[in-house]
């Protein structure tokens, strides 16, 4: 036997590495009972009674009124056709519904009646309830007041404040935003219409507008008057009030359609994703699959 094999260096070499393989096998070990616990932790899914799905939208003008820009609408709606919504939820306040289902009806009644009527809640929300013979439209919009370091907000006043109080820090990345959104605009307008809206809502999209509301007004009036974060603040807890008009008009086995600005679809995915009620179906795969068949 080689006598090197009994030299103090070598027992010591050979007990170090046991104890280093018997300390790995009890870290496995413990991660294995970890993961055990981890399985017998109770969750809510047993709560989930309906399927939402938001769909981000541009807000749309009279260009959308032109006959390309309506074939491409029309093809819209025999796609979301294929989600048999249960419930239709637009963008605007639920005081307006006794209005606004007013005036569904009679588009009901005259398809005529929103010929000249740009905006997405008639394009979309009217003439989808009428081809899903709907009786009504849901509305779950909040505009959420402002208060605090909030109070009397414009815009015009928020970038005066900016500027004499955090110059050189909050706009930092003013120009990145500048070339991005100019750039993405570009792109998105040399589309169809239809696929426009198909594209605001892919994850890509998503990310890169939830990263553009992280990288500029928050950085307004940090350790000051916190006008910035107030700012972020304040879209979080609208985005939170129409979730909670979603939630307050559920009824078991819905399946809520939202249609909204696309902006807003990152923060009520997320929102969504996280309320044990519903289950959140992905727009993007959705609009995949169906435009694969």
């Amino acid at each position: 036997m080689n006598s090197n094999y009994n030299s103090p260096a070598m027992v010591i070499l050979l007990l170090s590495t046991l104890f280093s393989w018997s300390c790995v096998s009890a870290q496995f070990k413990q991660h294995q009972s970890l993961q055990r616990i981890e399985n017998k932790l109770m969750d809510y899914d047993s709560l989930t009674t309906s399927k939402v799905m938001v769909v981000g939208t541009f807000h749309f003008d009279k260009s959308v009124l032109t006959d390309q820009n309506q074939k491409s609408i029309e093809q819209f709606i025999k796609i979301l056709k294929n989600y048999k919504p249960t419930k239709i939820v637009l963008e605007w306040e639920p005081s307006a519904s006794e209005l606004a289902n007013k005036n569904y009806m009679s588009f009901v009644e005259d398809s005529e009646y929103i010929t000249n009527k740009e905006n997405e809640v008639y394009q979309i929300g009217f003439r989808l309830a009428k081809a899903m013979q709907h009786h009504r439209l849901y509305f779950f919009d909040n505009q959420t007041e402002f208060i605090g370091s909030l109070e009397n907000f414009s815009f015009s006043s928020f970038g005066e404040y900016a500027k004499n109080n955090d110059a050189g820090f909050f706009d930092a990345h003013e120009k990145k935003i500048i070339v991005t959104h100019n750039h993405n605009q570009k792109l998105l307008k040399e589309m169809s219409l239809l696929d426009e809206i198909v594209l605001r809502n892919s994850p890509r999209a998503q990310y890169i507008n939830a990263q553009r509301m992280h990288n500029y007004e928050v950085r307004v009036g940090i350790q000051k008057n916190w006008i910035g974060p107030d700012w972020l603040g304040r879209w979080y807890r609208r985005n939170v009030r129409m979730l909670a008009n979603v939630i307050k008009m559920n009824e078991p086995n819905d399946r809520m359609l939202i249609i909204v600005g696309d902006n807003h679809k990152w923060t009520l995915d997320m929102l969504f994703d996280n309320t044990p009620e519903f289950e959140l179906v992905s727009s993007w795969d959705f609009f995949n699959t169906t435009l694969k068949n």
